[in-house]
């Protein structure tokens, strides 16, 4: 009987041995292309008009001076996985039917095939809605339901989208954030870390900032010094003054469009809001998309230049210029 159980527990070991140095969930997920990176690139010619004929053979890629072999190409009728992100802190209270109602009219222009993923977020992140056009009744049904929520946790909701959702998504991908860009709830991420990641990602992002000052101050009582009489500062839940809050947030919303490809829209009338989801609906139909395995796997954490060039003369094109190599992104040998 001892030999049998001393036999049985070294299976017993064994087994454990093989299934502890499987790979887990997360592991998959890293191995999943992350060191493929994605170039959306937008060509025009001299007088802003798309180019949307070329072929892969049409295009040339460098990074940091040295060709790469483009790996995948995709024409500008290639799909979108489009993430709709939306603020729906207090502050949005007063605003947020007609932010709601330009969200749905967005939706209406997106392609037949494009992905939309939709988000909203206060204190906490929330999926509300995944599909594409054939599902918008249910997409925009989504968003009328949504709700506002307390605090505003900006910096955590943008990595999260980033690196839980679309980590794990190849193809062209949008974000699309519409937001004060004031933070007052982040416990995960930081402006400059939050930053730096979208700038390791692949995924353009677009922000759409709106002022809310004046709902802000509509919903406080009016404070003043006792003895002076002068009106106290009204500051945000991390203490930082609104003035100077709103500046930062113009300067975390401004760093991520231009660290990432996007474009960067004040909105101050819904009219303008309007027309900054017709101008990005309109962009994101006209970019090609060009993914290459970097040459150099160092993981350096360095910005690295990309310059893209065409067979077209005259073309003006617009790609990503720059983007960080980092650990995850290092090619997995099988």
């Amino acid at each position: 009987m001892k030999t049998a159980s001393a036999f049985l527990f070294i299976i017993l070991f064994c087994i454990v041995q093989i299934y502890s140095q499987q790979p887990t969930d997360s592991d998959e997920v890293i191995r999943v292309d992350t060191s493929l990176v994605v170039v959306p690139t937008r060509v025009t010619d001299r007088r802003n008009r798309n180019i949307t004929d070329l072929k892969k053979e049409d295009f040339r890629l460098f990074e940091d001076g040295i060709e790469q072999t483009i790996e995948s190409f995709e024409d500008v009728s290639a799909p979108f996985t489009i993430a709709l992100v939306l603020d729906v802190s207090d502050s949005t209270t007063n605003k947020l039917q007609s932010i709601k109602a330009a969200a749905i009219a967005f939706l209406d222009q997106l392609r037949p095939n494009d992905r939309i993923l939709v988000f909203t977020f206060d204190k906490y992140l929330n999926k509300i809605a995944d599909g594409t056009v054939e599902d918008l009744g249910n997409v925009q049904n989504s968003i009328a339901f949504s709700q506002t929520g307390g605090g505003t946790s900006l910096y955590d909701a943008t990595t999260s989208i980033n690196v839980d959702y679309f980590g794990k998504i190849g193809g062209k991908k949008a974000m699309i954030i519409f937001t004060d860009g004031i933070d007052t709830t982040s416990v995960h991420q930081t402006f400059a870390r939050s930053v730096r990641l979208a700038e390791e990602s692949d995924v353009l992002i677009y922000p759409i900032q709106y002022e809310t000052v004046e709902e802000v101050l509509r919903s406080k009582p009016k404070i003043t010094d006792m003895q002076s009489g002068a009106n106290v500062q009204f500051v945000t839940a991390k203490g930082e003054p609104l003035p100077a809050a709103y500046k930062h947030g113009t300067l975390y919303l401004r760093s991520l469009a231009n660290g990432t490809g996007g474009t960067f829209f004040y909105a101050d009338t819904i009219k303008n809001l309007q027309k900054s989801f017709a101008k990005i609906a309109q962009e994101l139909g006209q970019f090609y998309g060009l993914s290459y395995y970097p040459q150099n796997q160092t993981a350096d954490a360095k910005r690295r230049k990309i310059k893209v060039t065409v067979s077209v003369p005259n073309a003006v094109i617009e790609p990503r210029k720059t983007y960080i190599f980092n650990e995850l992104r290092k090619k997995v040998k099988n």
